[in-house]
């Protein structure tokens, strides 16, 4: 309606009412605030902000009933007069991460923004002398004019404010800032020093779009003094918020975002690559996969992975199976997280469904990408110190997919057949990781288990006149599901029926011993003793002769185990 029919127009503004007392019901009920207090709408805001909840909390912000037009009351230093400035304060933060949250900035947003924070300064400038809390009201309205303004330069300016307009009245701002936060606590100086910096970043922004000119020196060297002061800003907002808060805070990690755009601008993308790792993985962990600034953080880091991908290798990222070109190509440079982070990336991978017309490319493409996710997350999972359940989920998930695809398939085309061949082998041995685990996902520990001596006992049965590397993969992957199951009753997720608890787990511990030493016979034989596959046997010889005979017995084994991952490893 505000679209099609305007602000102003009778339905809009009873559509308006409606939407907004529901957003005051939600605020009474989730946080038992009676919506007619003194400042309901800024209270709107905070809470609405600090849910993301970004757009209900500007609507209510504007209604008619509460906020009228948002211009200044006629009395000042009345309670009206208070209230619009502490509204218009919440307005110019909540604004501006709305705004931040998007794809792309938004101008209109962005001069709205800036209008409020230009309010609260002007409120709370006449109010500061008088009472402390007003006072840190005034310098937090700098901090957000600052930030508000620098982003309209940026911009190109807006509203009625020229780029470099925008960008003096920034400046200003933040050495107002400064100047009252001197001896304020390390958290909020970094807050100014960060402004400071991202002011720097989007001067550097607005020249190289030609918005300022550069007066003084040529452009690019304009554009790299801006970039270098900024990074050094965002490295030291970055030092301060890292010993006040760690790592793995939401004030913290605005500098690491900060800090990896500038190297990826100055250095190039590779400089860049660890902050972007560093950013999605707080924010993921912070404010979950959903959020509108991991799923930022996810697209900026993915398009490099993307980009990475097409110089080393010369592959276009466009082609017809890029996610998993990009799977292939960091699981061979062990960079399985990365890996993930890229499959997962929204914009070609989507939800990762089964395309609903089988045969077709899309679900060979589907088929092909399921296969490599299978085999990147299990060998991710096995990284780790610990097999995280959630990783073996979507790896059991993936090898079901390829299963399913390749099994369709297998008759018309040998490549077919043996990517069939290959999934039901990571299907053997991730879902006996997944029996090792508890179960997890929709399968229990013993429906984990059967899926997994199922699926070997196929591939081993397809593989009968394989050559002897293939056949010992498959004699390797039944000695990991024998030891799974072990841990799994040892763990009690799997109880013995027809023996005693202890000789179960011995009798499966020695058939995974047999089974491993026998997949090491034929490794060594094709490969030598100093290969990636033949190590994976002697690892797990180790492991089960410590279990069965003592630390002594494995002993000679970890050390040939250690020997040869250095050598070929690093």
């Amino acid at each position: 309606r505000e679209e099609l029919q305007g602000e102003v127009h009778p339905r809009t503004q009873q559509a308006r009412r409606t939407f907004t007392s529901m957003i005051d019901s939600k605020l009474s009920k989730q946080t038992g605030q009676s919506s007619t207090t003194e400042v309901s709408s800024a209270d709107v805001a905070q809470y609405l902000e600090e849910n993301k909840e970004f757009e209900d909390a500007d609507m209510g912000l504007r209604k008619p009933d509460t906020m009228g037009a948002m211009g200044s009351p006629k009395t000042k230093n009345s309670p009206e007069y208070i209230r619009w400035g502490k509204v218009s304060l919440y307005c110019a933060e909540l604004l501006n991460k709305w705004a931040a949250s998007s794809n792309e900035y938004s101008k209109d947003i962005m001069v709205r923004a800036a209008e409020h924070s230009v309010n609260a300064v002007e409120v709370f400038s006449n109010q500061m002398a008088e009472d402390q809390e007003f006072a840190t009201k005034y310098c937090s309205g700098l901090y957000w004019m600052g930030l508000n303004f620098a982003t309209l330069c940026r911009l190109g300016g807006g509203g009625k404010w020229t780029t470099q307009q925008a960008y003096d009245i920034a400046n200003s701002s933040l050495s107002d800032c400064e100047r009252l936060r001197q001896t304020s606590p390390d958290e909020s100086r970094a807050e100014v020093i960060f402004a400071q910096g991202v002011l720097s970043f989007c001067k550097a922004e607005a020249v190289i779009a030609g918005y300022l000119r550069s007066t003084k020196m040529d452009k690019e060297q304009l554009v790299e003094r801006k970039f270098m002061q900024a990074l050094q800003l965002f490295e030291q907002a970055n030092q301060l918020w890292t010993a006040v808060y760690g790592e793995k805070h939401l004030e913290t990690v605005k500098a690491i975002t900060m800090i990896g755009t500038l190297l990826h601008r100055l250095q190039g993308a590779q400089a860049g690559m660890e902050w972007f790792r560093k950013e999605l993985k707080i924010r993921e962990e912070l404010q979950g996969e959903v959020h509108p600034r991991t799923q930022q953080a996810r697209r900026t880091f993915t398009s490099m992975i993307d980009s990475k991908l097409s110089k080393q290798t010369g592959q276009s990222s466009t082609t017809e199976v890029s996610s998993a070109d990009v799977a292939q190509y960091l699981e061979e440079n062990k960079e399985f997280e990365d890996a993930d982070m890229g499959l997962r990336k929204p914009d070609t991978m989507g939800a990762m469904g089964s395309p609903k017309t089988k045969n077709s490319p899309e679900y060979i493409r589907w088929g092909k990408v399921s296969l490599y996710c299978a085999e990147l997350l299990n060998k991710w999972a096995a990284s780790s110190n610990e097999y995280s359940k959630d990783i073996m989920v979507r790896a059991a998930e993936h090898s079901v997919n390829a299963v399913e695809v390749f099994s369709n398939q297998m008759a018309e085309d040998q490549e077919f057949a043996t990517k069939y061949c290959s999934g039901l082998y990571w299907m053997g041995l991730n879902f006996a990781t997944l029996c090792r685990l508890g179960g997890g996902g929709k399968w229990t520990t013993q429906q984990a288990y059967d899926i997994a001596n199922s699926s070997l006992s196929d591939c081993e049965r397809l593989r009968q006149t394989s050559p002897d590397e293939s056949r010992a993969e498959v004699i390797f992957a039944q000695g990991v599901l024998s030891f799974c199951k072990a841990e799994a009753v040892i763990a009690g997720y799997l109880r013995s029926t027809k023996m005693d608890k202890e000789q179960l787990v011995e009798r499966k511990f020695m058939q995974a011993l047999q089974l491993f030493e026998q997949a090491n016979q034929l490794w060594t034989a094709v490969y030598g003793e100093k290969h990636l596959e033949t190590v994976k046997a002697i690892t797990m010889i180790g492991t089960l002769l410590h279990r069965l005979q003592g630390a002594q017995a494995g002993m000679e084994w970890f050390r040939k185990e250690l020997k040869i991952r250095e050598e070929l490893q690093g």
